[in-house]
């Protein structure tokens, strides 16, 4: 059996990840900088960062540089903003929590929204099927992130709302295998499941 990715929260420090924070430091150094300094000043893993940086590399993200071994700079020739972007080790583009990610943006920015709606919204960013949108109303519920606008009756989804004060951030909740709900934004697990949840 091989081995997975490790759960979000052993990756995450202050509320950004750690691909998150190899990609701001280079951003901080367009002109070039090394897998080496990215390690000491993130305080990372040297192949955490060398394998996030080839994956950049291929994607035509950053260009090799002078030095040798780890100490090789490179350079950010395609900057596409503060988040991080997510590649493969091939360089490819990854849709890995693209879908949760725009969920997320849309529960911001509509007043309220059931299921079907927010799966079609979502969905102009990544495929996004309605029974995964009703799992993360219904989790994001529980975690007390919503607000019920209408129950749910027979033939009529609910409708849900972004509760006062509850956008923690850019970064989408995340819904773990353990049963809970891991918010980046804050650095931490805002809600695990036990027998029964607080409320349906």
């Amino acid at each position: 059996m091989g081995i997975g990715r490790k759960p979000a929260h052993t990756v995450i420090q202050d509320g950004k990840s750690n691909r998150q924070r190899v990609w701001e430091m280079i951003r901080k150094h367009p002109e070039g900088i090394s897998c080496y300094t990215i390690s000491r000043r993130t305080d990372l893993n040297d192949e955490t960062v060398r394998t996030y940086v080839n994956s950049l590399r291929k994607a035509g993200y950053l260009e090799r540089g002078d030095g040798v071994g780890d100490r090789v700079e490179f350079q950010l020739v395609r900057d596409v903003g503060a988040e991080a972007p997510q590649v493969r080790l091939d360089g490819t583009p990854s849709q890995q929590g693209r879908g949760t990610e725009a969920m997320w943006r849309t529960l911001r920015m509509l007043d309220d929204v059931n299921a079907t709606e927010l799966a079609l919204y979502a969905s102009t960013s990544a495929p996004t099927s309605i029974a995964t949108a009703k799992n993360y109303l219904k989790w994001l519920n529980w975690a007390g992130y919503l607000s019920v606008v209408t129950p749910a009756q027979p033939g009529k989804q609910a409708r849900y709302c972004l509760a006062h004060g509850m956008y923690t951030g850019p970064i989408a909740p995340m819904i773990q295998r353990r049963g809970q709900v891991f918010d980046a934004n804050l650095g931490k697990v805002t809600f695990i499941r036990q027998s029964k949840p607080p409320h349906e």
